[in-house]
């Protein structure tokens, strides 16, 4: 933690691992962010000196010392709708997480005689396939506080992803709204979660673990609606779906 507090860095600083956007109110924001170890690294060569995919943030340090948050290994180029693609993912991965490890201990302080406990239990994905929505969410969406008649809840403007940063914190949000669930040409249907409908950019703010469990909400209630009122789930009432989702405490609009 001296270390971190001699070395502080900042939202900004993100830009020189990869080409990145914010909005620029980011930019100073602290971050629990290491970069300047693995490059040290890569010019030692203790890690290969192509591997610019390690480098990345860490979230605590519990009490006892330990480090409980390391995500340090992004990589590009793999599918993640192929088996084989896949476990060459958790190949290369875990892997990567080594090479972090030895840098980490050979450059910062406090690492010295750091132990990897665990890794990641799977390989994590942030993007694989989505459906055709009944509507498709886009960029202008999601950074310009949109609102839709059919609104099933609220997420921040906070998109992380495809080299773009905005955080969540002058309180703009835009809605979500259940055409995004809803897939075209296939009936009675719902989807939620990370694949529902919307450009690159839409889904770097959809993806994230809050924002599923909005979609989540809004599909398991307009299923529930869908078998009570025996109507196609793509063809419920939206408003009677709205107010049970009101009555469960869900912040719509």
């Amino acid at each position: 933690m001296a270390y971190v507090r001699e070395h502080p860095t900042k939202i900004g600083d993100w830009g020189r691992l990869w080409a990145m956007r914010t909005s620029g109110k980011e930019d100073e924001v602290f971050s629990p962010y290491l970069q300047a170890p693995f490059d040290r690294a890569r010019a030692d060569g203790v890690i290969p000196p192509e591997l610019t995919s390690i480098g990345g943030t860490w979230s605590t340090i519990s009490d006892s010392g330990e480090a409980t948050n390391l995500n340090l290994v992004y990589m590009l180029g793999y599918d993640s709708t192929s088996v084989q693609r896949l476990t060459a993912g958790e190949m290369d991965g875990r892997q990567q997480a080594i090479y972090a490890i030895a840098a980490l201990r050979r450059y910062v302080p406090g690492f010295e005689n750091a132990r990897l406990r665990n890794f990641g239990m799977a390989l994590g994905t942030r993007d694989s396939r989505k459906i055709i929505g009944r509507y498709n969410m886009t960029e202008h969406d999601v950074l310009n506080q949109a609102r839709f008649d059919d609104t099933i809840g609220i997420f921040p403007e906070f998109v992380d992803g495809y080299g773009i940063v905005v955080l969540p914190t002058t309180g703009r949000y835009f809605q979500v709204p259940y055409g995004i669930l809803v897939p075209q040409g296939v009936e009675n249907l719902l989807v939620a979660g990370r694949c529902v409908a919307g450009d690159k950019i839409s889904h770097a703010a959809l993806r994230n673990m809050m924002c599923c469990t909005v979609t989540g909400q809004g599909a398991g209630v307009a299923a529930a609606v869908s078998v009570k009122t025996g109507v196609n789930a793509g063809a419920v009432d939206i408003r009677t779906v709205q107010q049970a989702l009101i009555k469960q405490g869900v912040r719509i609009y």
